[in-house]
């Protein structure tokens, strides 16, 4: 099938370009430390937003997960060169490199079942929701949407894990994967980042309210976990 070869096709591609990535980052090539491996990051911004749309739909969800180290690639590029402030242009296709990676993932969350929420959490989606909104000492990005929406996913994800879901796909609660994503979370210094995204009136004032909603989040789970 024409579907199942091109998932196949960017799955591949997106591992590839993230081995290559991973190994620049640990000096097992010459290339420069700014150097972006290949193929083009408009190509695998373009595979991340294909994937995007394959997660959506149920019916073909499972066959991108499904793709072995794919998860573990999205999550690495999640990441990209995050913190390396360079030229605009380049600078702007590394952030949609970021951004389209997290969107998979937040797919992932939303509309997968409890082997997806684990698997999530396997690949340290905890350190990568708390990443995605941190500003102090730069490690993160100001980016007021990629803070609201790191905000927003720590909110939902523990919620989730630690009450359950309803909606399809329903869940029960899963509180070890709660524990382990919070213990992901302190390693990166993310309840001190929600206590001062809470004094943040950026995003018309939505980035306090979720930072709220976090803490929220994050102290339920203490008192009931």
């Amino acid at each position: 099938m024409e579907s199942d070869y091109q998932i196949k096709e960017a799955g591949r591609a997106i591992i590839s370009f993230s081995d290559s990535y991973t190994q620049n980052k640990q000096g097992k090539r010459n290339e420069q430390p700014d150097s972006d491996p290949t193929p083009s990051l408009v190509e695998i911004s373009g595979y991340l937003q294909y994937l995007i749309d394959k997660i959506f739909d149920n019916n073909t969800r499972k066959q991108v997960i499904q793709i072995p180290k794919l998860l573990k690639s999205i999550t690495t590029l999640s990441l990209y060169k995050i913190g390396i402030h360079i030229g605009q242009e380049l600078g702007q296709m590394r952030l949609e490199i970021r951004c389209n990676s997290r969107w998979c993932l937040f797919w992932i969350r939303l509309k997968g079942d409890e082997q997806d929420q684990s698997e999530l959490v396997n690949n340290g989606y905890g350190r990568v929701m708390s990443i995605s909104f941190s500003t102090a000492g730069g490690k993160g990005e100001e980016q007021d949407k990629e803070i609201r929406l790191g905000l927003r996913s720590i909110y939902w994800f523990l919620s989730e894990l630690h009450l359950g879901r309803n909606w399809q796909p329903s869940l029960q609660p899963l509180p070890l994967l709660a524990r382990r994503t919070d213990e992901q979370m302190e390693e990166e210094g993310a309840r001190e980042e929600i206590d001062a995204q809470m004094n943040n009136n950026g995003f018309d004032g939505n980035i306090s309210v979720w930072a709220n909603e976090a803490k929220e989040a994050t102290l339920n789970r203490f008192i009931q976990g």
